[in-house]
C-alpha cells in the first residue's frame, strides 16, 4: 500500500458565510453554511434579533411580552391579564370597547384630613367624620372626559362644620366656582373634566 505525507481536499477549509453575529443555516442544495444580517445573535448583550416574519407552529412562551407595533385585530387569552405596571400608565383605545364582565374603577379610601386627588383616581370614599379637604388635579392634567366621584361614606349625617371641602387647582373651576362643599346625609359629588380648565357637576 502506498503512503502519502499530505492530502489536498478542495474547499475543506471554506469558512461559513454571513456577517458577524449572524446565526448559521444551510443554504442551497449543496448544503453550504451561510448567515444573514436579518437573523443575528449579539453574544455580548444576549440579544436575538429577527427582521422579517417568524412563523411558530407550536407554543411561544415569554416571561415578558413587549409589543411595539401590531396589526393583529384580536387578542384571545385565557386567565387574568395585566396591562401596565403603574397607575400612571396610559392605554389608549380608538373605537368602541365592549366589556362582557365587570368593570372596576380605581378606588381610594380617604381617612386623612387632606388629600390631593391623582389623575387616575376614579372614586374617592371619605370614611372620616372630620373636616376633609380634597384638591382636584387640573382639568388639563386629568384629560377631557375624566370622571371623578367623591362620596361621603361616614355613617352619620355630616354637618357643615365637618364638611368635605373640594377645591379646584391652577385657577380651574368646579362649574362656576373654585370650591364645592359636601355636607348632609351620605352625599356624593360626580364631576367630569373638560380637559382645559373646568370640572362640571353632573
Amino acid at each position: 500500500m502506498s503512503e502519502f505525507g499530505w492530502a489536498h481536499i478542495t474547499e475543506a477549509q471554506k469558512p461559513a458565510e454571513g456577517p458577524d453575529t449572524s446565526l448559521q443555516f444551510a443554504k442551497g442544495t449543496e448544503g453550504f453554511i451561510s448567515g444573514s444580517e436579518n437573523l443575528t445573535f449579539n453574544y455580548n448583550s444576549n440579544h436575538l434579533a429577527l427582521t422579517g416574519t417568524m412563523v411558530v407552529s407550536g407554543t411561544l412562551r415569554a416571561n415578558v411580552f413587549d409589543v411595539i407595533t401590531t396589526t393583529k385585530t384580536e387578542i384571545d387569552v385565557s386567565g387574568s391579564t395585566n396591562f401596565g405596571n403603574d397607575n400612571t400608565d396610559l392605554h389608549r383605545f380608538t373605537g368602541s370597547v365592549h366589556i362582557s364582565g365587570g368593570l372596576a374603577q380605581n378606588y381610594y379610601r380617604l381617612t386623612n384630613a387632606t388629600y390631593t386627588a391623582n389623575v387616575y383616581d376614579s372614586i374617592i370614599g371619605v370614611s372620616s367624620s372630620a373636616y376633609t379637604a380634597i384638591t382636584l388635579p387640573t382639568a388639563q392634567a386629568a384629560g377631557a372626559g375624566k370622571i371623578l366621584i367623591i362620596k361621603d361614606e361616614w355613617a352619620a349625617t355630616r354637618t357643615d362644620a365637618y364638611q368635605i371641602a373640594i377645591s379646584a387647582s391652577g385657577g380651574n373651576k368646579i362649574d362656576h366656582g373654585s370650591t364645592f362643599s359636601i355636607s348632609g346625609d351620605n352625599v356624593a359629588l360626580s364631576i367630569y373634566s373638560d380637559g382645559i380648565s373646568k370640572w362640571f357637576i353632573y
